[in-house]
């Protein structure tokens, strides 16, 4: 059978994007050509999102957009997959007839076939959990990836969809991890960004207990690997240990993701996150205190269900209080099948949105502070990309992750991209930084 063109769209977060790198694999594996605009394919998969509105809202139109490519007759079959696949397979058959096949999380093996064939085939795929890492195809540049150690939740927080979608919490194996981290290093990748839904959660399911310190030291021994990151932690399974190899190791980066939804009391336990206000606060005391130049990212979320103006300041001055480096910041999204959903008060969309703008304007202060005391400080960048336009190398300090973070424009050319270079960080533009690899006068 003639093999076909496929493009892969991938929407959503660092999860998912590995999820579209194993897709890629299986498919170039069964002898398919990547191609990689969606224009010239002759199959189409989409990687939806699934996990709040915007993001079903992408996918959606995405899918859309897709489906018109079928007018020129060059298309000849769409794939979705994904989060929002998982979710809604039924409803996305119904209302969007021209999607050809609906399959479900993690159940890759079937894209094998379905993009290959031309024959159409209906019926709806379960889920199921694969290790595709070693026929991966990386959409990352080739100096970082992102490592994902264990997948599902069992945290069951009452606004979340997530562990419906990808279930239960299953951790890999560290041999298996490891094996991944070498054939990476040998790639030339130099940072690996550590993901999962509760990175800090790492084998409690294999080891009965928490073994997150263990594989990041082993992580940190493997030659080529300069920086690990860990993203997606929990602030109620932060440990002593944890902190303790955070701090002693050059290799892991000095950058703490640390979600912590809110801190009044009372929307904590509605919202299922098993902490406190005084202990989420001991814990950034702890980080601060043990892990010198710490960046601590966080993100949080306004407009529970039943948050009063007086809950969201309490929210609002501990932001202006503890001075993250790194803030994201959501409106509540009302998700089906979740308890949250059928919480009473409701807040209304409005209020939502102001008080989302309250808490961008505090951490836009912030940051712009953060950024203006960096001013005539050296740091380690690393270099991701040359501008098309100005010819200038653009990169990231330790302390910002890949998409989600801030970044350094740097003046010199001579470097290379993948290099970790010091810089002294010169002025700043926007939420950007403007480096140079020279001492500066």
């Amino acid at each position: 059978m003639r093999s076909k063109k496929v493009a892969l769209i991938n929407l959503g977060c660092p999860k998912n994007l590995v999820d579209g790198e194993e897709i890629l694999g299986r498919v170039a594996g069964s002898g398919s050509t990547i191609c990689q605009y969606p224009e010239d394919a002759e199959v189409l998969i989409i990687n939806t999102c699934g996990f709040i509105d915007d993001s079903k809202k992408e996918s959606i139109d995405t899918i859309l957009k897709a489906a018109r490519l079928k007018e020129d007759a060059r298309c000849k079959k769409i794939i979705v997959t994904g989060c929002l696949a998982q979710r809604y397979p039924k409803e996305l058959k119904e209302e969007i007839p021209e999607i050809d096949h609906v399959v479900g999380l993690k159940d890759f093996h079937k894209l094998t076939n379905l993009s290959r064939s031309t024959r159409k085939k209906e019926g709806i795929t379960s889920l199921q959990c694969n290790d595709d890492w070693r026929n991966r195809i990386r959409l990352t540049p080739k100096h970082y990836a992102y490592l994902r150690i264990s997948d599902g939740c069992d945290n069951r927080c009452s606004y979340c969809a997530i562990p419906g979608i990808r279930g239960k919490f299953i951790s890999r194996t560290i041999g298996n991890i490891l094996e991944e981290v070498h054939q990476m290093a040998s790639e030339g990748v130099k940072e690996i960004n550590i993901i999962s839904q509760d990175t800090t959660s790492y084998g409690m399911d294999l080891y009965g207990k928490q073994k997150l310190h263990i594989l990041l030291e082993k992580i940190s021994k493997v030659k080529g690997i300069e920086w690990i990151r860990i993203l997606y932690t929990h602030p109620g399974h932060f440990y002593p240990e944890l902190i303790q190899v955070i701090a002693s190791h050059d290799t892991i980066c000095k950058y703490i993701d640390l979600p912590i939804q809110h801190i009044n009391d009372v929307i904590l336990k509605r919202m299922g996150r098993g902490g406190t206000h005084a202990t989420i606060e001991n814990l950034i005391h702890d980080l601060r205190n043990h892990i010198p130049r710490l960046f601590l990212r966080t993100s949080v979320i306004v407009g529970f269900p039943g948050e009063t103006e007086e809950q969201f300041h309490e929210l609002l001055d501990f932001i202006k209080t503890i001075q993250f480096e790194r803030l994201g910041v959501f409106t509540y999204s009302k998700e089906d099948s979740t308890p949250a959903a059928s919480f009473k008060d409701q807040v209304p969309k409005k209020v939502k949105e102001r008080r989302l703008k309250e808490v961008m304007l505090a951490q836009q202060e912030i940051t712009m502070k953060k950024h203006r005391d960096l001013i005539g400080c050296s740091i380690p960048v690393i270099m991701d990309e040359r501008d098309e336009k100005t010819g200038c190398l653009v990169g990231r300090t330790y302390g910002d992750a890949p998409d989600v973070d801030s970044r350094v424009i740097i003046e010199e050319n001579h470097l290379k991209i993948g290099d970790i270079k010091n810089m002294i960080i010169k002025n700043i533009l926007g939420y950007d930084l403007i480096g140079t690899y020279k001492k500066w006068k």
